[in-house]
């Protein structure tokens, strides 16, 4: 495994705080072998996911058995008003025509939305295996719903603190999630925030196509996968951190540790695609032109294995040439993070009503976008800017925006 890293700017001036943006960049070698994965399917059985989202998710759970590896393992977990589980995580080569005989008799869906019991049994089902026996596998988390947490009476739960601790504390469990159906009838921004936060990806599956893309995109990464679970440990950090994201092969936004000197980054499983990320630090020089302010160490562990320490510095220079000077390669990336991002902001201007805002949100977006080559989020703006001058719903589009500018696999 190799890891390498360079600076937006190698220069910064010689006085005041000065923000650096580093891309760090960790590359499978060509002979590192397939990981076996452990998936748990985390399903919405309650009673909105009947008729057709019902025989999608059937389907969609029956076609990951059958396109992945002997070696991997599967379970199944379903929540309404409660939480079952319909088979553990059990092999693949043993079982997979008995569980797909299970998913094919499930009773139709019925009852209120409790994930929280929901993703406390699933990641339980991880804890029935020795910690020796998850060694080296991806540990995998794959949630499909159509709606929004609800209490016992069926009653929208608005505070989602609950759910996302329950996902921040797996470090080495990630999550990915899926919205099934209008973004109008479940929360966008809650199911990618908890795909954020687990590590994986959000798909917004609005129709049976997109349905399906998502499916395929979730089985080439796991049969893809040469690393169960990487961490990033940071050392020697001079000056604060001021933002942590992964850009490739797709974006996740990571939580800022607090001032210290030493921490981990939790990435997950990775692919056979180059893993990138982008640490942007402050720091303070000395006054001094031409002396090296060292920012932070950074090395990677994986199933046992460890990469190569590498140290980011940037040199004091009181030329504002050398400093105005941008790697493309960073800049790039700064530009697929900010699309991202931006979707974000757009959100917030629409719902306070700042629709002017979100307007020229929109166009500087949207040309972002273009340059970038990203097609399907360059449209779903278009149709947003298109919807907003009409006052239309705009669910749609923003939760499109949000699943198709973490996709940057091509882009790097």
């Amino acid at each position: 495994m190799k890891i390498t890293g360079k600076n937006g700017s190698d220069s910064r001036p010689v006085d005041g705080d000065f923000v650096t943006t580093t891309l760090v960049e960790l590359t499978p070698g060509r002979k590192m072998n397939r990981v076996p994965s452990n998936v748990v399917f985390l399903i919405d059985a309650s009673s909105s996911m009947g008729g057709n989202k019902w025989s999608m998710v059937k389907q969609a759970a029956n076609e990951l058995i059958a396109s992945l590896q002997d070696e991997d393992r599967v379970g199944l977990v379903l929540f309404d008003s409660s939480a079952k589980e319909v088979f553990p995580l059990a092999s693949l080569s043993e079982n997979r025509e008995t569980m797909k005989k299970a998913i094919d008799k499930l009773d139709s869906p019925s009852g209120v939305t409790n994930l929280e019991a929901g993703i406390k049994l699933a990641f339980n089902a991880f804890e029935s295996r020795s910690s020796k026996d998850r060694v080296k596998r991806v540990n995998h988390v794959i949630l499909m719903t159509d709606g929004f947490p609800t209490d016992d009476q069926g009653y929208r739960v608005e505070k989602t603190h609950k759910y996302e601790s329950q996902v921040r504390m797996q470090e080495h469990i990630t999550l990915t999630g899926v919205g099934i159906g209008s973004a109008d009838d479940y929360d966008a921004n809650f199911i990618s925030k908890l795909s954020d936060l687990g590590r994986g990806s959000y798909y917004h599956a609005n129709d049976l196509d997109k349905f399906k893309e998502g499916l395929k995109a979730e089985i080439q990464k796991l049969n893809s996968s040469v690393v169960g679970d990487m961490v990033l440990k940071m050392t020697g950090v001079n000056g604060k951190i001021m933002r942590i994201a992964k850009v490739a092969p797709e974006i996740n936004i990571y939580d800022i540790p607090g001032n210290t000197s030493s921490f981990d980054i939790k990435v997950g499983s990775m692919t056979t695609d180059v893993t990138a990320l982008l640490i942007q630090t402050s720091s303070k020089a000395n006054g001094e032109p031409g002396q090296d302010t060292p920012l932070f160490k950074i090395h990677g562990e994986y199933d046992g294995e460890r990469t190569d320490q590498i140290e980011i510095s940037v040199r004091t220079s009181d030329k504002e040439s050398d400093y105005t000077q941008i790697d493309p390669d960073v800049f790039r990336a700064t530009q697929m993070l900010q699309v991202h991002l931006n979707g974000e902001k757009i959100q917030e201007s629409l719902s306070s009503g700042d629709k002017d805002k979100a307007t020229r949100l929109i166009a500087n977006t949207t040309r972002i976008a273009s340059n970038l080559g990203q097609d399907n989020v360059t449209r779903a703006l278009t149709r947003l800017a298109t919807d907003v001058k009409k006052g239309k719903s705009v669910s749609d589009e923003l939760a499109t925006i949000k699943a198709e500018s973490k996709k940057t696999r091509l882009l790097m």
